[in-house]
């Protein structure tokens, strides 16, 4: 019975640390996309350094934005 009971808080314990994570990922993935709308909207205002500054993307990622 006890081994049943250690079992149970082992899975409830890991389904809690899943949720967890997978809420993590999800805020990360959330501001990503936010920073590549922002990034989107200055491409035709500001270089691509100052756009990587100030969103937090490389500069990879903007001159994929911008198409280079």
């Amino acid at each position: 019975m006890a081994i049943k009971t250690a079992e149970r808080r082992g899975e409830r314990r890991g389904e809690k640390r899943g949720r967890e994570k997978g809420i993590k990922e999800g805020i990360k993935e959330g501001e990503k996309q936010k920073a590549i709308a922002i990034a989107k909207n200055l491409l035709d205002i500001l270089d691509n350094q100052t756009i990587s500054k100030k969103t937090g993307l490389t500069m990879e990622e903007v001159e994929e934005l911008r198409g280079l």
